[in-house]
């Protein structure tokens, strides 16, 4: 199992002369201690996200973001967890791909979605409601741009004559096409069309099971690859008196967030009641198979059970019930001390 941190953009600081200075320090030391990868997502035209009510991990330009960070990293691969991808143009984001591409020596994933908010479509003038089908259109379109070669393309949204995209992709290598999923729909849509799903935090790991089972099946049938990344909210504690009376209510209050701003997700029942219903429930009756939880040998319990019973290649830490960066980074310390070399391949 490899295992990606967000590129936390709440290490920025625009009042310094480098103010992405303390975010390369806290990338650099994240790839010292054996993190496979860092992603971020995206939204725009709001400075209010799920994510604690700023735009800390999702900035508005995400491929231009990375640049920098991956050129000052050697090892770490980077990904979109998600880009809106049928709100952009797929040439130009075949073009900004293989540039990122080509200085990172090939280091990224690109991880797309169809988005839920209509002003981030209906500002730059695509139709919002049309979003599905432009995305499957884009992913075709991407396809054929990202390898460099010359093509034409006549779809309902898109049509080419004899173009090509360069910088073509360094020899050998190719862009993974990831589709975040949080409906049946788009989780069918991964596996017909994509080289990988992105999960959200919001599945219940019971019912998940199911569903990874299901995808494997129908990307082999469409002959497709099947990588997982299990996005998973993570709070590790020295002790369980040291374990954040916070966690269990920040993780309530960004998962009903994602409801407000018109994030639908597949949910379980206890999850409905405690989000809608106001169900109190305590943390030890709420984490299990929803998050990774504890000291170090409660996390490595709850992680043996996602091994056991989804099995992902990637394990992407979210930071939703640890709002506070050096805590994250301290909690990230020690999870890549204790755990993570009890999972790795």
């Amino acid at each position: 199992m490899k295992f990606g941190i967000i590129v936390n953009r709440k290490l920025v600081d625009r009042t310094a002369s480098d103010p992405y200075g303390r975010l390369y320090s806290y990338l650099n030391e994240m790839e010292d201690l054996g993190y496979d990868l860092a992603w971020c997502g995206q939204h725009r035209f709001s400075d209010t996200t799920a994510f604690g009510g700023d735009t800390a991990t999702e900035p508005s330009a995400p491929l231009a973001m990375l640049a920098p960070l991956m050129a000052r990293t050697t090892r770490m691969q980077f990904a979109t967890n998600i880009m809106l991808l049928p709100a952009h143009h797929p040439l130009e984001v075949a073009e900004q791909v293989n540039t990122l591409q080509e200085m990172s020596g090939s280091r990224f994933i690109l991880g797309a979605g169809i988005g839920y908010k209509p002003d981030e479509f209906e500002n730059v003038g695509w139709n919002f409601k049309t979003r599905a089908r432009r995305f499957e259109e884009c992913l075709q379109v991407l396809r054929l741009a990202l390898t460099g070669e010359r093509f034409s393309f006549r779809g309902d949204f898109f049509s080419f004559d004899d173009v090509m995209v360069t910088p073509p992709p360094l020899p050998g290598t190719h862009t993974p096409l990831w589709i975040g999923a949080v409906s049946e729909p788009a989780m069918l849509r991964a596996a017909r069309l994509g080289d990988g799903w992105e999960i959200s935090f919001a599945e219940h790991l019971l019912e998940l099971a199911d569903k990874v089972k299901r995808y494997r099946s129908l990307a082999l049938e469409n002959d497709r690859p099947s990588t997982l990344a299990l996005m998973r909210d993570v709070h590790i504690a020295p002790t369980r008196d040291a374990i954040d009376p916070n966690f269990l209510p920040n993780i309530i209050r960004v998962w009903q967030s994602y409801e407000d701003l018109g994030s639908r997700a597949d949910r379980d029942e206890l999850s409905k009641e405690v989000m809608f219903g106001g169900k109190q429930v305590t943390l030890e009756e709420f984490a299990p198979n929803r998050a990774v939880v504890g000291t170090p040998e409660d996390c490595c319990r709850e992680m043996q059970r996602i091994r056991e019973m989804v099995n992902p290649e990637y394990l992407f830490i979210t930071p939703t019930g640890v709002p506070d960066p050096q805590q994250q980074i301290a909690e990230l310390r020690l999870f890549a001390r204790e755990v993570m070399p009890h999972f790795r391949d």
